[in-house]
């Protein structure tokens, strides 16, 4: 709860800061893999841990192909605000 709580306020104050807001949904995401992991081992649940340990990996993966195209972006355009 405090994690979504965190996110829709870091949403609320960044509207212009891509970067913010990606950050802010990497957050969300990784919270939620974190507490399939944890409830999955509190249940000895062999398959949920696994999903979310493979959620992990395509959130790394995701997050680097995000951070490389707002690499690229700034490159371009010289900034990065007002994306939206």
């Amino acid at each position: 709860m405090l994690a979504m709580l965190t996110t829709l306020m870091t949403f609320y104050v960044s509207q212009n800061n891509m970067m913010t807001l990606l950050m802010g949904m990497e957050m969300l995401l990784l919270t939620v893999t974190v507490k399939m992991m944890y409830m999955g081992s509190i249940y000895n649940d062999m398959e949920a841990t696994m999903y979310a340990l493979f959620m992990m990996m395509l959130a790394g993966a995701e997050s680097a192909m995000g951070l490389s195209l707002l690499v690229s972006y700034y490159r371009l355009r010289g900034k990065v605000t007002n994306m939206l």
